[in-house]
């Protein structure tokens, strides 16, 4: 049997390919440093909340690090483990980054990426350099185009080992010659995206922050966050996530919305325990949320975002509706595990489930919203109304037959009741989505009750034309207009018939 060979553009595939926009670099070690603190916390090399994030921006010098003081890695480990792609040890259930991908994230944006890591006890420290500008050169050379992906690595990496303290431990990632191009020196949009999609604490000014970790404590789902730093200059800024007890509802700040209470919501995996547990903010319902940064329910994982604010659109009948809502919903079940963009989840039968119970929630959120808009809007509100008075007259109606004389004046009422719902005035997407419903209900009516007899045998007929249905309808009247005897028998035959 002959040997397998990964060819050289599989790495091209798993650093520009597979990550495409280059601010996922901050998530990839930002979520490996998380992992390596939990370790030392659970290790006994840190307390509880003793753990530090480091990010460094040097646009001058064209250079971006990380630093953690987590575990580091053994001396002995560090090479293999550095240089191995895909050969993570990290459990899927347990760790945040589990698949020894995405430390060559940055390959795409950088000239030279470093990893240099301590760890505790080891009076050395490893430092391992891999050329980013090299891999760019053999991947776009047209010589050894069937070279493998290993033999390429080998080509492009030093490694080195140092004197360090023995009591040392860390792991620093370091990228230089980093292309301007991508971006990650804008401090405001990288300040905005580690807020949204790292593991950080509520902002201490966010009131409703320290009421959302209680009830998630109670709740038996306590969630671990960390502290991140970020340098900028001669500045050091911490981060924390964007929410806030109000928030501007338009670009001139003139109107404002806030929240008035959280709501933690619990679900279900396949075996009956926790799959995820949750907080909806509720709000006055303005309107959507000019904020993207707080906009729309979001997915976490170990405190990560999965995703963006609109990667729940999709549970909403309406997905304007999620740009409305507010709230994070924290992943707890082991079956449920971030695919390798992580912009969603693996679809097994456990996303399936939480799909299935976020509709749930997502129509609980809809409800809320357009009670809320319709206690705005008076006159849109008196329209609906009406609406429901006339559309259940009429369905009770169709439900027991039409007599000859009901047809006519309950079309009327239903388009009557049409226009009073197109001329009330509309303010916001609430109020459409109201108005479009209320036009479904009355135009299904409407269209039914064209095709609709006097006889309920004929209108269950529903494979059927409406002149079918109404030729049917002459004949038996005809049919009992004899004052036959057999009247109802033949009637019967005739339904038998036309059966589907």
């Amino acid at each position: 049997m002959g040997s397998v060979i990964i060819g050289k553009h599989t790495l091209e595939s798993l650093t520009s390919g597979m990550y495409s926009d280059p601010y996922v670099v901050f998530r990839e070690y930002i979520q490996n440093s998380a992992d390596a603190i939990d370790g030392a916390v659970s290790g006994g090399i840190l307390p509880a909340g003793g753990g530090l994030i480091h990010i460094t921006l040097a646009p001058g010098e064209r250079r971006l690090s990380f630093s953690d003081n987590g575990t580091g890695i053994p001396a002995d480990q560090a090479e293999r483990t550095l240089i191995s792609i895909g050969n993570s040890k990290k459990s899927a259930r347990t760790d945040r980054g589990f698949r020894g991908i995405g430390r060559l994230a940055a390959l795409s944006c950088c000239s030279t990426l470093t990893f240099e890591t301590s760890y505790p006890g080891e009076p050395v420290r490893t430092r391992l350099a891999i050329s980013g500008a090299e891999l760019a050169a053999q991947l776009s050379s047209g010589t050894a185009a069937d070279a493998a992906a290993a033999d390429v690595l080998q080509n492009i990496y030093t490694v080195d080992t140092l004197p360090e303290r023995a009591e040392a431990h860390y792991f620093r990632v370091e990228l230089e010659g980093v292309d301007q191009a991508a971006g990650l020196f804008r401090l405001e949009d990288v300040l905005d995206y580690i807020a949204q999609t790292a593991p950080v604490p509520y902002d201490p000014a966010f009131t409703w922050g320290r009421e959302i970790e209680a009830r998630l404590q109670k709740a038996g789902c306590p969630v671990r966050h960390f502290e991140v730093r970020l340098t900028f200059g001669p500045k050091t800024y911490s981060i924390y996530k964007p929410y806030r007890d109000e928030f501007p509802m338009d670009k001139g700040n003139t109107l404002t919305d806030r929240i008035s209470d959280i709501e933690l919501i619990t679900l279900t995996g396949v075996d009956g325990s926790p799959s995820a547990v949750g907080w909806v903010a509720r709000t006055g319902y303005l309107g959507r949320i000019p904020d993207k940064s707080i906009r729309g329910l979001r997915l976490r994982k170990g405190n990560i975002l999965i995703g963006d604010g609109q990667t729940l659109n999709t549970v909403f009948k309406d997905p304007r509706f999620n740009g409305w809502s507010m709230g994070e919903f924290f992943v707890v079940d082991p079956l449920l595990i971030p695919n390798a963009r992580r912009d969603n989840f693996e679809r097994n039968q456990a996303f399936l489930l939480l799909l299935e119970q976020l509709r749930g929630v997502a129509a609980g959120i809809t409800k809320q919203l357009r009670g809320a808009s319709l206690k705005r809007n008076a006159q849109l509100s008196a329209a609906l109304d009406q609406t429901g008075q006339v559309a259940k007259a009429a369905a009770a109606a169709l439900e027991s037959g039409l007599t000859p004389g009901q047809k006519g004046p309950l079309a009327r009422q239903l388009t009557d009741a049409r226009q009073l719902v197109c001329q009330a005035p509309i303010h916001s997407g609430a109020d459409a989505s109201c108005q479009e419903i209320a036009f479904e209900e009355l135009d299904l009516l409407l269209g039914t009750l064209r095709g609709a007899t006097s006889y309920k045998s004929i209108n269950a007929l529903n494979h059927l034309s409406h002149t079918e249905k109404r030729i049917l309808e002459r004949v038996f009247n005809a049919i009992f207009s004899t004052g036959s005897e057999s009247a109802n028998a033949m009637v019967d035959a005739i339904l038998a018939a036309f059966a589907p």
